[in-house]
């Protein structure tokens, strides 16, 4: 079985401070949010009557993998199946 299933943009991320203004950030807390947001661009392409037969965990799985973009370098075991891709 091959870990991480994907990966996603999470180094040196600009994110606003409490404060003012930007800091870099980087890790699975900013790339979650971005898989997140692939997720839900996933699910507003799919027609509203369709959704309860077509979304589930594995579906949305699926479609991640198989949408990734191998990256040159990472072996498997590093990417997984590549980039999350639109």
């Amino acid at each position: 079985r091959v870990k991480p299933d994907i990966v996603a943009y999470g180094r040196d991320i600009m994110g606003s401070k409490i404060s003012s203004g930007c800091k870099s950030l980087s890790g699975t807390s900013v790339a979650s949010p971005v898989v997140a947001g692939v997720v839900c661009l996933l699910v507003s392409v799919i027609p509203e009557p369709d959704r309860k037969n077509l979304l589930n965990p594995a579906s949305m799985k699926q479609a991640l993998v198989e949408g990734a973009a191998k990256l040159a370098g990472p072996n498997m075991y590093e990417q997984g199946a590549g980039r999350v891709d639109l």
